[in-house]
């Protein structure tokens, strides 16, 4: 799974694509202002609440709203800063021309994927301007109003995609490089034309407007070359071929069928939303006794129309925050000063950081780049063994979305609808006791490999100033703001994310680290992670659509629950899935794609909710430092460039045995977790 480099301002030579990017910057700049509006308003209504004890009966609303408008106007930009993750399994088997062809071909099958998506939205939002509908709440607001940003976020989305296009046809000639974007405008024109009674096509039971989208995406593919234009072709048309023969096939068989379909469109490298939209498209038009397009646009609408999501670009933001002001930087120089005279005092520092700034992060690369900052280079210098240094504070890093605030907790939470406190509160002791195993692993290295770790004598410790205790005890200072609010039950994960964030920035402004350049860089971050990590929810989405008309999760809970398999043994299994997925997936694609089928399996089989979210975030975990993919390798390997992957990896793998034992204690133990939420009942 990587990230693309995005395309570079010099990278569109053509009017259509100056104005695309223009367009998506303005969209962005629109979602940044949806970040401010949310942090805002919800601080404020925390703020009335507890000191005039007036509550608001607006901002809960308007905030979920912002949200959207948050995640839908920053796609186009995030899209071209090359946020949107994908598995690179076959384009790193390909070479020059053939991988970049592949790679045009995949733009233009995510082009089909959005292009529909945001037809789909447009219609919904006409059908409901037209038809009065309105929000049942204290607002009564027109439904219209935050639908549009969706169909206006995802044309901005298309805009981008055409970019990429444009970008990887650099080898074309002018013309050619222009001709996607006139298609793309006589689409729109047409679909605009049909109103919203859309006339059937004639091909089966497909709509009109659907089969013009395929028609030109197939044209446009070969404007880019013979081998891009065959292979969407013979994808798609292959595909849809084999959909549409399926129809009559069993129910497991399809089942099948669906998970086959995103392992095969993951490989390609085919963006990970657009993989998992695209088999729930197919099953939507192919596999239902009629088909409704439509469910597109609903599907987006309510998978991020939830104010318990909010947390994630509040949290997000709070993070930003601390590590653009700096605030963060000196955890790992005052935890030297407390640890250095243990064996491996450094990697233990380096392990505390990072659990410490988890509590602010919610984000593992966030916390493994943060510390490992700062850590790996001084243990580099004090000569410890790179596999340690480095395999420390990639482990480490994972603390980052166990430790509360945690991203994939609230996406878990709101998912299975559970509490998102609760979860929180049942991943403190986890992650605490995972901090400890990791500090026993250090010590059990250095002991068995004293030259791993050269001890530190008094006086050598890294220098302990007066802003070094100010920032970290400010740092310590929000974490107990934080977990208090939680623990105490005073505000909700997202009223404490925008406390946290408010905060922040008061204490950022404070010791003078608080500049524009700064704050603007802080609210472009949390538009792209914001807007990347709820393009897959949105994807995962519509794909569980499909999931559930084809009753995928009924079907393994019977297979569980009536074939005569232990419930012991299929958490097993479970776990092996994500061990494997682990390798290819990010932790936010993995919950997403997985959380349909294996939580109606865990509830079925007796197994906490609670309890299971910890276990499943700690499998997502393994992930980041498990290879191909491991993000928290790769964020390191960057910051020692003479140190090898390969280093890393292995020197992270002690950590891994770590972390699996963790799990272990917690089947055997449930209440590590499972103490607090209660204690807080």
């Amino acid at each position: 799974m990587m990230q693309d480099h995005g395309a570079t301002e010099a990278d569109s030579a053509t009017l259509g694509g100056r104005a695309a990017r223009a367009l998506c910057q303005a969209m962005l700049w629109l979602a940044v202002a949806g970040v401010v509006a949310m942090a805002l308003s919800t601080t404020y209504d925390v703020g009335v609440r507890y000191v005039l004890n007036a509550p608001t009966v607006w901002a809960t609303e308007l905030s979920t709203y912002f949200l959207i408008a948050t995640i839908f106007l920053g796609a186009g930009a995030t899209h071209l800063a090359g946020a949107n993750v994908r598995v690179e399994f076959l384009p790193n088997l390909l070479q020059g021309a053939m991988r970049r062809d592949l790679e045009i071909a995949c733009a233009w099958v995510g082009l089909l994927i959005v292009v529909l998506a945001a037809w789909q939205s447009a219609l919904m939002v006409a059908s409901d301007y037209v038809n009065e509908a309105r929000i049942f709440s204290l607002l009564l607001t027109p439904t219209w109003m935050p639908k549009l940003p969706i169909a206006v976020g995802l044309g901005g989305l298309a805009l981008a995609l055409l970019v990429e296009i444009e970008t990887l046809s650099v080898h074309l000639p002018r013309w050619r490089q222009t001709l996607p974007y006139a298609l793309v405008l006589v689409l729109a024109l047409l679909l605009l034309s049909f109103g919203r009674d859309v006339p059937m096509s004639g091909i089966g039971r497909i709509d009109l407007g659907s089969v013009l989208v395929l028609a030109v995406v197939l044209a446009g593919s070969f404007v880019a070359g013979l081998r891009p234009g065959l292979l969407v072709a013979g994808g798609l048309l292959g595909c849809i071929a084999l959909f549409a023969v399926a129809k009559d096939w069993g129910a497991g068989t399809l089942a099948l069928l669906l998970f086959a379909g995103i392992a095969g469109f993951l490989a390609t490298g085919l963006r990970i939303a657009f993989a998992l939209a695209l088999v729930g498209l197919l099953a939507i038009y192919f596999l239902l006794p009629m088909p409704f397009p439509m469910t597109i646009a609903e599907r987006a609408w309510s998978g991020v129309n939830s104010f318990s999501l909010t947390a994630v670009p509040l949290y997000v933001l709070m993070g930003a925050l601390l590590v653009r002001s700096r605030l963060s930087d000196e955890l790992f120089v005052v935890m030297a000063r407390v640890l250095a005279p243990l064996p491996g005092g450094l990697a233990h520092a380096a392990t505390a950081g990072c659990g410490i700034f988890a509590a602010v992060s919610g984000s593992s690369v966030a916390t493994a780049a943060t510390v490992g900052s700062v850590a790996c280079p001084e243990m580099t210098r004090r000569r410890y063994s790179p596999a340690l240094a480095y395999g420390s504070v990639a482990a480490g890093g994972t603390l980052g979305i166990l430790i509360p605030p945690s991203v994939p907790m609230i996406i878990y939470a709101t998912t299975v609808g559970v509490s998102v406190v609760e979860l929180f509160l049942a991943g403190i002791l986890p992650g605490l006791l995972m901090m400890g195993l990791f500090m026993a692993v250090i010590l059990g290295w250095v002991w068995l490999r004293p030259d791993a770790a050269p001890s530190i004598r008094r006086g050598e410790e890294p220098a302990l100033s007066r802003d070094s205790l100010v920032d970290s005890g400010l740092v310590l200072l929000l974490i107990l703001m934080v977990i208090g609010s939680l623990y105490g039950g005073l505000a909700t994960a997202s009223e404490t994310g925008a406390i946290g964030a408010a905060a922040a920035f008061l204490f950022a402004l404070a010791r003078g680290r608080l500049s524009f350049p700064m704050l603007r860089a802080c609210l472009k971050e949390t538009v792209t992670v914001t807007s990347f990590i709820f393009i897959i929810v949105v994807g995962a989405n519509i794909l569980s659509y499909g999931f559930d008309f084809l009753k995928v999760s009924q079907q393994v809970m019977a297979l569980a629950t009536e074939g005569g398999v232990g419930r012991w043994t299929v958490f097993l299994a479970i776990i092996l899935v994500y061990v494997i997925l682990g390798m290819f997936l990010d932790s936010i694609s993995m919950l997403v794609l997985t959380l349909p089928v294996v939580f109606p399996v865990s509830q079925a089989l007796g197994f906490d909710p609670i309890w299971m979210g910890v276990v499943l975030v700690i499998m997502a975990e393994v992930g980041l430092i498990t290879p191909p993919v491991g993000m928290n390798l790769f964020v390191l390997q960057g910051i020692g460039k003479d140190v090898s992957l390969r280093t890393i990896a292995l020197g992270a793998l002690p950590f891994l045995g770590a972390m699996m034992l963790t799990v272990l204690l917690l089947c055997l133990l449930p209440a590590i977790a499972l103490v607090l939420p209660a204690m807080m009942k």
